[in-house]
């Protein structure tokens, strides 16, 4: 587990309350770090959503991610546009400079950089995401979630390690910059197809997006709610 038990029966009710208010349409980043701020019981002010690490407690700082995705995915792409600027290979790709390979690696280079300075600066020893997957059907009455957290610092070492060892295939597709596993590939039966993607940067808005499996072990919740009316509200408030 992720979470104690105790937290995750906290995160249900805590979640099964905010879909129920009249006003609730969704649960974006700042929504879920309010929550897992209470969870975790993290003091301060809510983060702008800008810096790389939306809490930190006890020496762990948090990026905190929340995404859509139904209920039977195994992977999941995270955006990580608070991990560096990429305006430096944006013009790079303008003026028609620089390989995939060369943007590939100033792109890891950038994120390695951007999270050393950060953990330093903020005194954080370890650097995790905190990512929340959510669900609910048309109804909006039967709802899912999976929650895990993994060592951000790891995961961009663990890229970084790939690329220098050459098994990462950086190839320019569509609009922008794709980062792939040439150890891993996608299969049909027992024909390997195309080498299954790590990373991608989308050029014109800036996005860095992340590529990673669903832990089979995530946290799971699930509850049933009906959003209530402003007058149901105002009833129970008194």
């Amino acid at each position: 587990m992720y979470l104690d038990a105790e937290q995750l029966s906290l995160l249900t009710k805590l979640l099964r309350v905010f879909f129920s208010l009249p006003y609730s349409t969704d649960l974006d980043g700042k929504d879920c770090e309010t929550l897992l701020r209470i969870v975790k019981r993290v003091g301060g002010e809510i983060s702008k959503r800008k810096e790389l690490f939306d809490m930190i407690k006890e020496g762990t700082g948090y990026s905190v991610k929340t995404l859509q995705k139904r209920i039977g995915a195994t992977t999941v792409d995270l955006q990580e546009q608070r991990l560096g600027a990429v305006e430096k290979i944006r013009r790079l790709k303008e003026k028609g400079k620089g390989t995939e390979n060369e943007q590939g690696e100033l792109l890891l280079s950038y994120m390695r950089t951007r999270i050393k300075t950060e953990m330093n600066r903020r005194n954080v020893h370890t650097a995790k995401s905190a990512i929340l997957l959510k669900s609910w059907d048309k109804a909006r009455q039967d709802y899912v979630f999976r929650y895990w957290e993994e060592d951000l610092s790891e995961y961009i070492e663990n890229l970084w390690t790939k690329h220098k060892a050459g098994q990462i295939e950086w190839i320019i597709q569509g609009a922008g910059l794709h980062g792939r596993d040439r150890s891993n590939q996608h299969r049909t039966g027992r024909t390997p197809g195309r080498n299954v993607r790590l990373i991608r940067l989308h050029y014109k808005h800036n996005q860095i997006f992340t590529d990673h499996n669903i832990p089979i072990d995530a946290d799971r919740i699930e509850f049933s709610a009906k959003q209530m009316t402003w007058e149901e509200l105002s009833n129970i408030l008194g």
